[in-house]
């Protein structure tokens, strides 16, 4: 009996945004169809399908707005537990930040089980470095990079702020602020359940991989949400590794979204009247 066939566990359910949000399948299409008539809209604008290293899925489109710049930058990276969605489904908030003057860059990385976390975590991180090193050549100001991560792409984001900056020629985290967006921080409690068929991760490599076991030494501003409609373990991810950063000495923002949910919360990084493109717009210039 496979998962889909067998009844969720507890545990399963716990880590099933859907379970709070009927029709879930509704709002991802959106993200599809939004982001579809991005990528119309701003086809003059769009540098697509732009290599950031050897493998097919390390990929990003980086919408650039009209003037010379140098422009403020925000990287957006997507989540679907590491095995669903792409940088096509990611450009929904393009239009949003390139009307008020930022680049806007979906990236994109290998899905699981072409790749297991570890590895989509070495490839995120060598993306953002790219990024930094050359931005600036689609007119970006390194220097006021941001960026956000939905769910797996949270989590993804929080492994990025861990890494070693100086090995990579920076002092400190060089980023202008990084938005967490409903992710997780520990994976642990997925190993024993439906979500880690793909994924295959071992208890080591689901310690290894988590971001609460492996803070960073400092970083820059950081902003959590998480929506008001989700699951009691999704908001215990956020809590408890905020309250790990706290004690480690790394303060956050956190911004409260009531009447959201796991899938439409990260929409709001397309209204320009929001709270959460306000967090990443006002860090980025």
């Amino acid at each position: 009996m496979t998962a889909s066939e067998r009844p969720l566990t507890a545990l399963e359910r716990a880590y099933s945004p859907s379970t709070c949000v009927p029709h879930a399948e509704l709002i991802v299409r959106r993200y599809a169809r939004q982001s579809a008539h991005m990528r119309r809209r701003y086809r003059e604008q769009l540098h697509e399908d732009v290599a950031y290293g050897p493998r097919p899925g390390m990929k990003l489109d980086i919408f650039v707005p009209k003037g010379t710049g140098p422009h403020p930058v925000h990287v957006f990276i997507h989540g679907g537990y590491w095995q669903e969605l792409s940088r096509r489904e990611s450009a929904f908030a393009a239009g949003n930040f390139v009307e008020r003057g930022h680049i806007f860059v979906a990236m994109d990385y290998t899905l699981a089980p072409e790749a297991g976390i570890p590895q989509i975590i070495v490839e995120t991180s060598f993306g953002t470095i790219w990024l930094l090193h050359n931005i600036a050549r689609y007119g970006g100001d390194p220097a006021r990079l941001s960026m956000s991560g939905h769910s797996a792409g949270a989590h993804l984001l929080a492994r990025i702020l861990s890494m070693d900056w100086p090995a990579h020629g920076f002092a400190a985290c060089p980023l202008a602020h990084a938005l967490l967006i409903s992710g997780i921080y520990d994976l642990r409690p997925l190993v024993h359940t439906y979500i880690n068929e793909p994924l295959g991760l071992t208890e080591a490599q689901a310690a290894a991989s988590s971001p609460l076991l492996h803070l960073p030494q400092s970083a820059c501003p950081l902003t959590f949400t998480v929506g008001e409609v989700e699951t009691d373990a999704f908001k215990a991810q956020t809590a408890n590794y905020r309250t790990a950063l706290q004690t480690h000495g790394i303060p956050s923002a956190f911004v409260p979204m009531p009447g959201f949910n796991h899938f439409d919360v990260v929409l709001e990084l397309g209204n320009p009247d929001g709270p959460l493109f306000a967090a990443v717009a006002g860090e980025g210039g």
